[in-house]
């Protein structure tokens, strides 16, 4: 992962950083022109996107392993 520290991005950026419940509040960085070129979110929702990604890959480990001892019977 990338970092940046604070204090090399705008006013308008960093305002939006110390929202103090940002869990809904993504921020959505554009082109100028529509273009989404990246998206900030929490920490708090950062985690809890990888809890589901792990949720999921738990899921699929679970059904591989299911079926591979399917087959094997």
């Amino acid at each position: 992962m990338r970092e940046v520290c604070v204090d090399s991005v705008g006013t308008q950026l960093r305002d939006m950083l110390e929202n103090p419940d940002p869990v809904d509040e993504d921020i959505f960085i554009n082109s100028g022109e529509g273009d989404v070129l990246g998206v900030v979110i929490s920490e708090k929702a950062y985690n809890f996107f990888l809890e589901k990604v792990e949720e999921e890959e738990d899921r699929i480990d679970r059904e591989t392993a299911e079926e591979f001892h399917r087959t094997k019977e």
